[in-house]
């Protein structure tokens, strides 16, 4: 496709103004790396932001705390979450999100009913034709739900449990299991007490496969879902526990499996606990004794002893802290909640009732960075996108951000930490995304930018409605200063999409 010198010169711009917003900061800095772009002539492409005096359209505008507060508990605020809030207050709202059973999601439920895995059993899975249909689907409708659905911290708590209890999809028969984790054992127990949750994952089918639990027994116990159950889901690293005790732990497990596809009297990918093949000796555990003659019970003593350990309780509140409040959370906030953990018996609204009325919670503006999965959610929901058709190409663009839900090879789970995910070509990625989105170029989605617009009546009104829209506020000086510019530059209504697309690419976005 030939590329005319007006639409070369308009495409420069937009790049132009990319460029020189992803040098501007949120006002508490990630450490974002802003992108040096060259022209296709010499040198660099250079924005100096012109100061433009104006006065942003009257608007509705939720307080700080409101903005931050839906911005962590949700995969995107919506103006419907905004005007929820200020109708029943904060406070009312995180118990009613808290009680998900109580808020209608019949229009999430029914986009379910176009991914027929999700109802087969595991047999019906493993015999389609087409290998990777449980995962294609499963995939497209975590993503629908996280940008659908009505529960939204119940979508959080879904996403943190899972990447907590991560199992890579694409191992073995993870393929056809994974789905039964995910509404079996992470969704009915996103509010529960750690304990139960802890349970629910030791007897997950997909868990014992992807950590080899499942071909354990007294004659070669496997290690693999013993060193991971203390030191990555339970009492971390930190743990103070032996290379004994990991020897101990998985002897404990033996017989923990699952029915095989050759089993003619039992269903295919259930759990089973086998006897013969469990390890009926005495074992030591850290302070725990498990007596000799022991059988299927050895292992919930295991699980019972390490969901109530100082460390685990430490570890968990780290993690929580880390998910809705900072990168490196304060101890003293992580000691709190340590606390509360022990005293709830690790009751999850318990402890994040604490975390958001916490000091801390309420000073970490700026401090959480949206992953690639967050990120996407984020932008369909706030740009109000329709999906018109197959969710396909949606996929593929989370492929190119990077995080394809369950797709991490190793048992740690997707990093919680702007370090990680804050590249130059994350970055840009995003910027891409945001465009493609904005000019509706995703096939099967579509989005009504001259919509959102509609009560603006200048270039700084178009920019401050997005920027209220897409952010809870209007955007700080310098990064408004260059929007301005560039939506003051040729025709308004041609530029809409690209405005759009640049503040969801703008540092400003990246942030929760």
């Amino acid at each position: 496709m030939k590329v005319s010198r007006r639409n070369f010169i308009r495409t420069s711009g937009l790049f132009a103004a990319f460029t020189a917003l992803a040098a501007c900061t949120p006002e508490k800095p990630l450490s974002f790396q802003p992108f040096t772009g060259h022209s296709s002539g010499s040198g660099s492409i250079a924005v100096v932001p012109t100061a433009v005096a104006v006065t942003p359209p009257t608007m509705t505008v939720a307080d700080p705390l409101t903005v931050l507060t839906l911005s962590r508990i949700s995969f995107g605020a919506t103006p419907e979450m905004v005007a929820r809030v200020q109708q029943i207050g904060l406070d009312a709202f995180i118990d009613e999100q808290l009680n998900p059973e109580s808020i209608n999601d019949d229009a999430t439920d029914q986009l379910m009913s176009n991914f027929p895995t999700l109802t087969m059993t595991p047999a019906q899975r493993y015999a389609l034709p087409q290998f990777g249909q449980p995962i294609q689907e499963l995939v497209a409708a975590t993503i629908l739900r996280q940008w659908h659905s009505q529960r939204q911290l119940k979508e959080v708590m879904v996403d943190f449990w899972s990447n907590h209890f991560n199992i890579y999809i694409a191992k073995s028969l993870c393929r056809v299991l994974k789905t039964d984790d995910d509404l079996d054992v992470i969704r009915p127990n996103a509010f529960a007490k750690f304990g139960d949750i802890l349970n629910a994952s030791a007897h997950s089918p997909a868990m014992l496969i992807f950590l080899d639990n499942a071909e354990s027994q007294k004659a070669a116990p496997n290690e693999n879902y013993a060193r991971e159950l203390m030191e990555l889901q339970t009492i971390s690293v930190n743990g103070g526990y032996t290379q004994t005790d990991i020897t101990n732990v998985a002897r404990a497990f033996t017989g923990w499996t699952i029915v095989g596809r050759n089993n003619l009297f039992k269903p295919f990918g259930t759990y089973q606990f086998v006897e013969r093949i469990h390890d009926t000796g005495q074992k030591q555990v850290l302070n725990l004794t498990i007596p000799a003659g022991g059988g299927e019970d050895d292992g919930t003593k295991v699980l019972d002893m390490l969901a109530h350990h100082p460390m685990a309780a430490q570890f968990i509140s780290t993690k929580l802290a880390r998910r809705f409040v900072s990168d490196n959370p304060d101890p003293a906030l992580v000691s709190a909640l340590t606390n509360i953990f022990t005293q709830s018996d690790g009751d999850t609204p318990t402890l994040l009732k604490a975390i958001f009325q916490s000091d801390a919670f309420k000073n970490s503006a700026g401090q959480k960075m949206k992953r690639p999965l967050e990120f996407l959610a984020s932008a369909m929901r706030l740009t109000d996108a329709v999906l018109t058709g197959k969710s396909q190409q949606l996929v593929q663009q989370v492929k190119l951000l990077g995080q394809i839900p369950f797709d991490w090879q190793f048992p740690n789970g997707f990093p919680d930490t702007a370090s990680f995910w804050a590249t130059t070509s994350g970055l840009l990625a995003r910027w891409n995304f945001g465009n493609l989105l904005t000019s509706n170029k995703i096939h099967g989605v579509q989005v009504d930018v001259k919509s959102l617009t509609s009560d603006a009546q200048s270039a700084q009104d178009v920019v401050d409605v997005l920027s209220q829209r897409f952010l809870g506020t209007t955007l700080p000086d310098d990064a408004r200063n260059i929007l301005l510019d560039f939506a003051s530059t040729g025709d308004l209504g041609n530029n809409l999409a690209s405005i759009a697309g640049l503040i969801l690419g703008s540092p400003h976005f990246q942030v929760r």
